[in-house]
């Protein structure tokens, strides 16, 4: 088919041959930690989208041959035998467009490693087709095999009783390989915050120490084999305040197994100052406060220069707010926050709450164990990639749970609730960050409530308080200088020691305390606020520095509830800014300490790296060709007080099996990457290294680099991240593919359909070309209206040698009319090949619709005077919630945005538009806002919503589709749900769908996996219906209606249409007039 030939129509021929597409798979083990020898089960699930029907002679066979992404690895059945569908309890048949589960189960190796498996569908004259489906099973070894004696331990500070504060010396065991495993350089050595039976009354510490090390990191070798002996060199430095101190370590197989036992040893840090020589000022040892900032990175800058001198920042760590994982909202926006500021010394207090993990919103559906579980998982995500930092990070899990529903800013949790969820946040973190410290989430409704939720937490976990430290929010408190009404709140020091005497064995953290305001506090309160702050910094510092080691203000700028330090542009305050000058200079270690830390001013010579920028010659790090060499350059800063040069270097640290060097060395000589070199402090550089893309494609990759000093100690990091994609093909030798267009099959342009109409589009092509057409091509969508593929945009092709003449085959439904008037359609596509590369000749359809709607199972068409009608024929009714005039607007009293949770609000706004009130999603939030809790409980609009607006609307109730469903906030009335939404349909009312974002999973998480759309049609042949989808991109709002079984649906073998449906659609609402 070309643009200037016609095309020429012949009688449909039927495609042949069996075709199948991959629709789901499960497996009832964790594949990356298989015990040797588990017995285990897989279900791989299979679409039928060929023209042939599958019955019980069919197979599941094993593919001996393998997969892509089983190359490298042992390859066997793993005790499988491939099966017929009546072995494996298939349904009788499976129909084009069916679906079948097909489970086999697994034996695991008795030896450790990864073993691969790889299988596919046979036809019953054993021909093989559709894809082949593999896993890779990582198998863990038996208990007992891991083992070792220690034979010696040393350190190099002498009397290690009597140690200089900030002294660094080395810790050494050495000890021998007893077990039966080879010891491998992925080994791990990792920190331990427990104590043994010796060290149960002695502090733990780090000493300096990174959570993890590799084994080569701490023993300089990449093996050590049974019966060798090996030193584990730990490089430590001895706490500033003086007292007793451990440090325990444990080894860790490559699997994450610790063996061997803890080990561990004890100091003692004493002051340099003879005793009785303090001249009255307090001992060296005393703790200095350490002082810090509350900043808002979503709508402030860096201020390093500023902050620099303060211990701590305090900041909320988004990731489902912002649609990210925990890992990528770490790589494009914390990593280098983070290490900007523990550059210049500054720790990070990462707060971990909803919008780290916004979950199944258990504060308005319940579901607190649920929540736990999700909330823990993202919380060890985060300490996952957060750990290289070591103590430079710590964790405070939520913010102001306390709370009641007034506080808009933060979401109430009952004690009991809030237990479950710290304690299963807390485990996750020591796991990923061992060592880590944990701060419960600041408390905010005065002492006695405090003291109160507190107790009730513990009381929940039979008396553990598994934090290592309370926190408390005490605004309004004062010491002389009342400001406002803050005098009937009370003094601070009530407060504090309220706190102190509940829980003498916990330090107490001030983690938010300011002077804010909804409304903008004017200049003439600057200079109380002055004194106001300097008095509350003063009395903590002066009076209780032991109970609160840590003050952290609220916060820098008035763009946090106009509490600024500085003003929303960035200026500072008068008055406000000299008493923050003031708290940064109190932060700073006492003059009487500095006497006592003589001896151990070498450990203060330290190498810092400040991350300045970082460059690329890819064009596009989400699609690299496999082989593709680039390069990258990161520019940083030395903002240390040691200059760059001999016995410096760049060392690649492996990290998981998605690791890569991407072809460079693995070590280099800083010089030999690096430029201008030697590189004095306060100078920049850039380190260049040339990169090329690992050969298997289909993957992640990432690449962990560390500046290291000559003793070895890491302290500056550097991250890529590419994902390979299949290489070109295209150059001398290569082979090409090719297509031709020989006859429209079906519908010549033209065609005229009543608006609904299904119909399949049929273009008969040849591959002109070099290459068979495999799995991997596709015939894709490249403009038009892509409604009239029911939204899919991709579909599969018949397998072609050169030469061969073949159907292509789309299934598409005729558009609604614009206005009632005879509306043409067209939609182009293109052959897509298994690289990416688009070939041939282009085809398309092209027809028209008109406004006739046929009757669909006694299902009259919705009248043009209804308001089904009206949305129907009127697209400038449809609403995207991604359309960026309202994407970024707050969802309700919540911090929830309408493109990530405004799909109902969006369905909502469509519904009243149609009902004759147009409002769009931003309209119809703020309206809902003046209706209290009957528009929004948070980010939740209600289902009753829409009848506040519009007077005489009703609502039916929200009709889940099965009894025995498990679906937040829906009823069960014994009603056919599927013959209510037809009779809605009929009578022209608005019908909302509540429906499975992935729907072959299995599953249903109203949380992950909620979603809405309206209901506009069932289609002529019953089995789908058509809707209008809030979420489509705002673009493509009027290529609709499309499909709900394309998009949200799975077609069963064996199910009746009605049951498929049901399957899809959860629950229902309708409203009407």
């Amino acid at each position: 088919m070309t643009d200037i030939l016609p095309p020429i129509i012949v009688s449909p021929t039927a495609p042949t041959g069996d075709t199948a597409d991959l629709a789901g798979f499960a497996t009832d083990i964790d594949l990356d930690r298989v015990p040797a020898g588990a017995i285990f089960r897989a279900t791989w699930t299979f679409r039928n989208n060929g023209p042939t029907t599958w019955d019980r002679r069919y197979r599941l066979v094993y593919a001996a041959e393998g997969h892509p992404e089983t190359a490298g690895f042992p390859l066997s059945a793993m005790g499988a035998t491939s099966s017929s569908f009546d072995d494996l309890g298939a349904t009788e048949v499976v129909r084009p467009g069916e679906s079948v589960s097909l489970t086999l189960t697994f034996t695991a190796p008795e030896s450790a490693g990864t073993q691969a498996t790889s299988w596919q569908l046979a036809a019953p004259d054993g021909s093989r087709f559709g894809p082949v489906r593999w896993l890779r099973a990582v198998v863990v070894a038996r208990p007992g095999s891991l083992s070792y004696d220690v034979l010696s331990f040393r350190n190099t500070a002498g009397d290690f009783n009597q140690l200089q504060p900030g002294r660094q010396f080395n810790g050494i065991w050495t000890i021998r390989n007893t077990g039966r495993r080879v010891w491998s350089g992925d080994f791990h050595v990792a920190y331990v915050d427990a104590p043994v039976a010796d060290t149960s009354a002695t502090p733990r510490d780090p000493m300096g120490s990174q959570p993890v090390y590799t084994l080569p990191q701490v023993s300089g070798r990449d093996s050590i084999a049974p019966g060798e002996t090996v030193e584990i060199k730990f490089d430590l430095v001895a706490p500033l305040p003086t007292g007793a101190y451990a440090f325990h370590w444990q080894l860790e197989s490559v699997d994450g197994e610790p063996f061997g036992g803890i080990r561990w040893l004890r100091i003692g840090v004493t002051s340099s100052t003879p005793a009785g020589d303090s001249g009255g000022q307090k001992p060296a040892g005393t703790p200095a406060v350490e002082f810090g900032m509350n900043i808002n990175p979503e709508a402030h800058g860096l201020d390093v220069d500023m902050l620099a001198g303060l211990t701590w920042i305090r900041w909320v760590y988004w990731a489902s707010r912002l649609k990210l994982s925990p890992e990528e909202a770490y790589q494009r926006k914390y990593r280098s926050l983070i290490q900007t500021y523990a550059a210049a010394g500054i720790r990070s207090l990462i707060i971990l709450h909803q919008d780290t993990e916004w979950g199944n919103a258990p504060w308005d559906n319940g579901g607190w164990e649920a929540y736990a579980e999700t909330f823990a998982r993202a919380c060890g995500r985060v300490a996952a990639v957060c750990s290289e930092f070591g103590d430079k990070v710590a964790y405070q899990i939520f913010n102001e749970q306390d709370s009641g529903p007034d506080n808009h800013s933060a979401i109430g949790i009952a004690a009991e609730n809030y237990a479950i969820v710290l304690d299963r946040a807390q485990a996750a973190i020591r796991r990923a960050h061992p060592g880590a410290t944990v701060v419960i989430g600041g408390l905010n409704t005065g002492p006695d409530n405090a003291v109160r939720y507190i107790r009730d937490v513990q009381a929940a976990l039979d008396g553990r308080l598994p934090v290592d430290a309370l926190a408390i929010h005490p605004y309004g408190r004062y010491v002389k200088k009342i400001l406002f009404n803050y005098g009937s709140i009370g003094k601070l020091s009530d407060s504090l020691n309220k706190l102190n005497r509940a829980f003498p064995d916990l330090p107490l953290w001030i983690t938010e305390i300011g002077v804010a305001s909804d409304s903008p506090i004017g200049p003439e309160h600057y200079a109380d606020i002055e004194v106001y702050i300097r008095e509350v910094v003063d009395e903590v510092a002066d009076h209780f520095a032991e109970a609160v080691p840590v003050l952290i203000w609220f916060g820098w700028t008035d763009l946090m509830r106009n509490a600024g330090i500085l003003t929303a542009d960035g200026r500072p305050k008068p008055h406000v800014f000299d008493a923050f000058v003031h708290m940064r200079e109190r932060s700073k270690i006492p003059l009487e300490g500095l006497e006592s830390l003589i001896a151990g001013l070498e450990s203060l010579d330290l190498s810092r790296a400040e991350y300045v920028s970082f460059a690329t010659t890819l064009d596009n790090h989400n699609a690299v060709p496999a082989g593709t060499t680039f390069t990258n350059t990161w520019r940083f800063r030395n903002t240390g007080t040691t200059t760059w040069g001999e016995g410096y270097r760049l060392v690649y640290v492996p990290d998981g099996a998605a690791s890569d060097s991407f072809g460079a060395a693995t070590e280099y000589e800083l010089a030999a990457v690096t430029s201008p070199m030697p590189l004095p402090p306060k100078g920049e550089t850039e380190i260049v290294l040339t990169m090329t893309a690992p050969a298997q494609f289909g993957r992640v990759y990432h690449s962990r680099w560390q500046i290291r000093d000559p003793e070895g100690n890491a302290f500056g990091h550097l991250f890529a991240e590419i994902t390979v994609t299949a290489a070109p093909t295209s150059g001398t030798g290569a082979r090409a593919a090719g297509m031709t267009f020989v006859r429209d099959q079906t519908v010549p342009d033209g065609t005229i359909f009543v608006a609904g109409t299904d119909f399949h589009k049929q273009w008969l092509v040849r591959n002109t070309g070099a290459r068979h057409w495999g799995s991997g091509f596709r015939l894709v969508f490249i403009q038009g209206d892509v409604q009239m593929a029911r939204g899919a945009t991709a579909h599969m092709v018949p397998d072609a040698r050169p030469g061969d003449e073949v159907i292509l085959s789309i299934p598409m439904t005729a558009p609604p009319t614009r206005d009632g008037r005879k509306t043409g359609f067209n939609s182009l596509w293109r052959l897509q090949d298994d690289h990416g590369a688009f070939f041939g000749d282009p085809v398309w359809a092209k027809i028209f619709t008109t406004g006739s709607v046929p009757i669909v199972d006694g299902q009259p068409p919705a009248g043009q005077g209804s308001a089904l009608g009206r949305l129907i024929n009127d697209p400038t009714a449809w609403y995207s919630q991604l359309d960026g005039r309202w994407s970024g607007v707050n969802v309700g009293h919540g911090a929830q945005r309408i493109e990530a949770w405004g799909c109902l609000l969006t369905c909502m706004a469509m519904t009243l538009t149609a009902w004759g009130v147009r409002l769009n999603p931003q309209e119809l939030n703020t309206r809902l806002l003046l209706e209290g809790e009957n528009g929004f409980v948070g980010s939740n609009v209600q289902f009753i919503a829409p009848t506040k607006v519009l007077t005489g609307l009703n609502q039916g109730v929200n009709l889940r589709s099965f009894e025995d469903s498990n679906i937040p906030d829906t009823q069960w009335t014994g009603e056919n749900p599927i013959a209510r939404i037809d009779n809605a349909l009929a009578a022209g009312y608005i019908v909302l769908a509540q429906v499975d974002v992935k729907p072959n999973n299995g599953l249903f998480d109203s949380n992950i996996e909620q979603h809405w759309v309206i209901i506009v049609q069932r289609t002529p042949l019953g089995d789908d219906y058509l809707i209008l989808d809030p979420v489509v991109a705002a673009d493509q709002v009027r290529d609709q209606p499309r499909s709900l079984m394309l998009k949200y649906g799975n077609r069963i073998a064996g199910q009746t249409k009605e049951e498929n449906l049901r399957q899809a659609i959860k629950s229902t609402l309708v409203y009407w007039m």
